[in-house]
């Protein structure tokens, strides 16, 4: 399975979502994400996801790299410092809440995916942008 993971960046804060009633990772933090359609393109599949899970227009979106998890699945990870819309919780039912967390403080509870990805991507995350 490809999963594209959006990382909304706003200084050195990141967007996490509380992801809830999900079969992988349930009742952790991590950015907004999701499972590739079939023919989809990962960049098309972020755009898509962003605007279903916090409601933006995405604008000027990175690819930074792709990891394969520990069951196999590849995360591709994008970042968007440039959005058009208010980012909400536009998934509630699969998703309890958003909210901005440092880059060096993020909860506990969140996907191994998230840690590792913040971890092969500190250094160029921490430069202040917007």
């Amino acid at each position: 399975m490809e999963i594209a993971q959006i990382k909304f960046k706003k200084g050195n804060h990141v967007l996490l979502g509380y992801r809830q009633n999900v079969q992988a990772e349930n009742e952790r933090w991590g950015f907004p994400s999701g499972k590739l359609e079939p023919g989809e393109m990962p960049l098309d599949a972020a755009i898509r996801e962003a605007k279903e899970e916090v409601g933006v227009d995405t604008h000027e979106l990175d690819h930074l790299f792709s990891l394969i998890d520990y069951k196999g699945n590849k995360h591709h990870f994008f970042l968007c410092l440039n959005w058009s819309g208010e980012l909400v919780n536009a998934e509630s039912e699969l998703c309890r809440e958003v909210s901005w967390f440092p880059l060096n403080r993020l909860p506990g509870d969140s996907t191994h995916i998230t840690f590792t990805a913040v971890k092969e991507l500190k250094n160029e995350l921490l430069v202040p942008t917007r």
